[in-house]
């Protein structure tokens, strides 16, 4: 990033402030060019084709509109309900899917089987969101993308870091980004190619499933006429982005859930008339009960899932969220903060015109004195309401995961729905123990590098079929 004078922010109203500031004031080209440049290889390919490179984000604006949510969730449901049966198959189904051999899935012979659960979760989410965006032909033509997206995901740090040539963790990164980097130029060719009228070539005949976003980023990249570096390593970022996060999030919330018997009893009775099995008896994948999920109700009606969803962000992720000052600013605390953090009024600060800011979200979402005992998996402590003379309601209050400002995650509506998703579809169609038979279930410890911690070791599970 090179020097600066950096000034850490880790009290919520100066955080909203930011958010609030333009571009002219506060920005993050500056990190966005040096961190596709150091992780993602290109080469300042953003830097120096920048009409290309912002026309392409610009693209992504079209996940935060209604009709891509509801189109994106929709597709997702479908999906999911047909497939969640299949999280692991059966012995007599013959070969496993391809999430059951990352999860190392063995069957028992009380029709149980066990598994590396997160192995496990994150390659099943992956290929039901990628399949989603991206249309199967990519997956299908590139059976090891996940695999090697994950390589990527656990040394990208190393890369980073300027470690990526001395690690293990570094150069399986590496060279996992340069198999992700031709399998997105291979996809992207044939997209174009269809996009001209032309015959994308035998491998990807079948595109008609890939999501309008997706098209409309091709179509950007052509019209601006962006390099080959520029687009490969950019469509790589946003297939690491679309999973990094949600999908361990998934991991971390069930296993929560699933070691707190009360909360996974609470959470099911709230589910009961949203996600159930369907009722005319019809089958998803591999002949197993098929799930009917109401996306709405699910979302507006089933706080303690929501809430368990934002409690398990504030646990499990710990971004920094870095701005360039490019002019002088002021930053004043509110009463409430400085009451809380024991000052007897508000101090303001004076952030000078070159200094940089660093929002420290993961030093916030531990601190005591904003979440109380931040130790401790309370998803309760985001519901507001009693139900009775006020409504109930989930609040993100002090968290702020998904950024905020000019910077807020673009995919942020489609996220929260996808986890609840699939997360619901999961609590109803399995129960979930210890593999080596003890009582409770141990929540494995965290990996100390990148936004979405990954578990230091996979933890083995046992799943059992609630509805045969």
């Amino acid at each position: 990033l090179g020097p600066s004078t950096y000034y850490v922010l880790n009290m919520p109203s100066l955080v909203r402030q930011v958010f609030a500031q333009k571009a002219a004031v506060l920005s993050k080209e500056k990190i966005l060019y040096w961190f596709m440049r150091v992780a993602f290889g290109d080469g300042n390919a953003a830097r120096t084709e920048h009409a290309a490179f912002h026309a392409s984000h610009k693209a992504l604006n079209l996940m935060l509109k209604d009709d891509f949510v509801g189109e994106a969730t929709g597709k997702t449901a479908r999906a999911v309900g047909l497939k969640a049966g299949s999280l692991v198959t059966s012995k007599a189904n013959g070969g496993l899917e391809a999430w059951e051999k990352a999860g190392g899935v063995t069957f028992n012979a009380d029709g149980s089987a066990d598994a590396d659960f997160y192995g496990l979760a994150v390659h099943y989410v992956g290929q039901v969101v990628i399949d989603m965006l991206y249309g199967k032909a990519l997956i299908g033509n590139n059976p090891e993308l996940q695999k090697d997206l994950w390589n990527f995901d656990e040394g990208v740090h190393h890369l980073v870091s300027s470690l990526g040539a001395f690690t293990a963790a570094g150069r399986r990164a590496k060279a996992a980004r340069k198999a992700l980097v031709k399998a997105m130029e291979g996809w992207h060719n044939a997209m174009a190619a269809v996009q001209r009228g032309e015959d994308p070539g035998p491998e990807y005949q079948e595109l008609d499933d890939v999501s309008e976003v997706m098209r409309l980023r091709v179509k950007n990249w052509v019209e601006n006429g962006a390099s080959t570096k520029l687009q490969t390593t950019n469509d790589v970022s946003v297939l690491w982005g679309v999973n990094v996060n949600s999908n361990k999030n998934i991991f971390w919330m069930l296993l929560q859930i699933y070691a707190q018997r009360e909360l996974l009893a609470d959470i099911r009775e709230e589910l009961v008339a949203y996600v159930k099995v369907s009722s005319t008896g019809e089958c998803g994948a591999n002949g197993f009960p098929k799930l009917d999920i109401d996306v709405d109700g699910l979302c507006k009606n089933c706080p303690l899932i929501k809430a368990s969803f934002y409690e398990t962000m504030r646990m499990n992720m710990s971004g920094l969220g870095i701005r360039q000052v490019n002019k002088d600013l002021i930053l004043t605390e509110s009463a409430e903060d400085a009451a809380m953090f024991g000052k007897k009024k508000p101090q303001s600060y004076r952030i000078p015109a070159g200094s940089s800011l660093v929002l420290a979200n993961g030093t916030m979402q531990q601190d005591p004195r904003i979440f109380e005992e931040p130790d401790k998996f309370r998803p309760g402590r985001f519901i507001e309401g009693n139900g009775k003379d006020e409504p109930v309601r989930v609040n993100m209050k002090n968290l702020h995961t998904f950024g905020g400002g000019l910077y807020k995650c673009k995919g942020r509506y489609f996220a929260e729905k996808e986890v609840l998703i699939f997360a619901a579809s999961i609590l109803v169609m399995w129960d979930l123990r210890p593999a080596d038979g003890s009582d409770a279930l141990k929540i494995p410890d965290m990996g100390l590098a990148g936004a979405s911690r990954s578990p230091v070791a996979d933890v083995r599970v046992r799943l059992t079929r609630r509805y045969s």
